[in-house]
């Protein structure tokens, strides 16, 4: 029998596609109903997620590399909610291992998984089962790893672990963990104050891209509770930062604020002595801004990141001044287009293209979840097809997802009636 391949990697150990084997035999033995109605893509995919769970058994970490890889790669091709929902509290459990006691490969491999494995469920009780399971690895990684891939990795799956199975105070939880990261000043001081190490310029870029990505979830009122005053001046030391990553980043985040909170009109909402203070800084802020976006005469920035600067300054520019966000018409395959027409949206489109890399069309089209995030229904052509039971079992997950949501919804609504938002304090 042809053993089966584990797609992301030619290095599989005889060993894993030994258990390859099996796990095909047992497949054929135990689930022949539901792979024989199974189109010849989603069949394969599923025998390489069990290959490459079995993988993560081994105690070569090659192999576990490996397997990581190869459900990588497998999610992001294929949409297999129901191979989540099945084994989301083993595959969590193995991934979390490989982040804990492991090389610096496998530890950022994990947290890619980790964020596959969210993305996939979508929102409901498997990804907040995920988001519970992981947050205090994660937290850990993303503050005291071992190096910037991993802190980078452990951030991104932060972020996105936050963003789809979080609730409201968890939410809180982490962007105070991210913001730590942000307002690090790179002195032996601030480490035993944080509990966090000096963060190098891209892990300080990927703590505010994740804090802004969760921001993007919170309501205006939530945004004007936060201690706007000393975030946006955080956010403005940032814009001098050397590193390119860390003033985009940093841009980001404070045109995402203007859009949330109204900034230009926050000095109405403060008290006679307050204002003066703040519109300069606000004053200040949009120079800054403008500078960026106009020119570089930085040293050492070649002509292609003197270019990228000006082109994203100038969008946050129009924010930060009361403009609206450039929409942006994203096309796709079958004829489909996605039209983003929000800083919010640009930030969690942004933040899925990254993690679904060349699988993001793919989960587009077929993903419950990027279809609520970004208010997104596929064209006829590319609906949902197969057997009667697929359809059947489509369907359940759908309305049981849409049902979720608004349960969500509700809950929050609520809470945000209740919450004291004085109370709230970003770090």
């Amino acid at each position: 029998m042809e053993c089966v391949k584990v797609r992301s990697s030619k290095r599989v150990s005889k060993k894993c596609k030994r258990h390859a084997e099996e796990k095909e035999n047992k497949l054929k033995q135990h689930h022949e109903c539901d792979t024989k109605h199974m189109d010849d893509d989603s069949s394969s995919t599923l025998l390489d997620l069990e290959a490459s769970l079995d993988c993560l058994y081994e105690k070569r970490s090659s192999t576990r590399e490996a397997g990581l890889k190869g459900m990588i790669d497998a999610l992001r091709g294929r949409v297999m909610t129901h191979f989540i929902d099945d084994k989301y509290e083993t595959l969590t459990h193995q991934i979390l291992s490989s982040i804990k006691q492991s090389s610096s490969t496998e530890a950022v491999l994990a947290g890619r998984a980790l964020a596959m494995v969210s993305i996939t469920a979508g929102a409901g009780k498997v990804a907040e089962h995920v988001f519970e399971a992981s947050f205090p690895h994660l937290s850990r990684s993303s503050k005291l790893g071992r190096d910037s891939a991993v802190r980078v990795s452990a951030i991104e799956a932060l972020g996105m672990l936050t963003f789809v199975g979080g609730v409201e105070a968890s939410t809180e939880s982490a962007m105070e963990v991210l913001w730590q990261i942000v307002i690090h000043k790179g002195s032996a001081h601030a480490d035993q104050t944080l509990g966090t190490s000096k963060p190098p310029p891209p892990v300080k870029a990927a703590a505010i891209t994740a804090w802004s990505l969760l921001l993007s979830t919170l309501s205006s009122k939530r945004v004007m509770a936060l201690q706007l005053s000393s975030v946006v001046g955080a956010l403005s030391s940032l814009l001098e930062d050397p590193d390119l990553g860390v003033r985009k980043a940093a841009g980001e985040a404070i045109a995402l604020l203007c859009e949330l909170g109204d900034i230009h009109l926050l000095p109405q909402a403060l008290g006679e002595g307050e204002t003066t203070k703040t519109m300069a800084m606000e004053l200040q802020v949009v120079d800054q801004m403008k500078a960026l976006a106009a020119s570089s005469s930085r040293k050492g920035q070649t002509k292609k990141e003197r270019s990228e600067q000006r082109s994203s300054f100038r969008d946050m520019v129009a924010i930060l001044e009361g403009g609206a966000c450039h929409e942006t018409c994203l096309k796709l395959k079958h004829g489909d287009s996605l039209k983003i027409s929000t800083w919010s949206q640009t930030v969690q489109l942004n933040a899925f293209r990254r993690l679904l890399g060349e699988g993001f069309q793919r989960h587009l089209q077929e993903n419950n979840l990027l279809h609520e995030v970004f208010n997104f229904v596929p064209s006829d052509a590319v609906v949902y097809k197969g057997t009667t039971k697929q359809q059947k079992h489509h369907n359940c997950i759908v309305s049981k997802m849409k049902t979720q949501l608004m349960n969500q919804r509700r809950c929050a609504l609520e809470a945000s009636r209740n919450f004291s938002y004085d109370s709230f304090e970003i770090f």
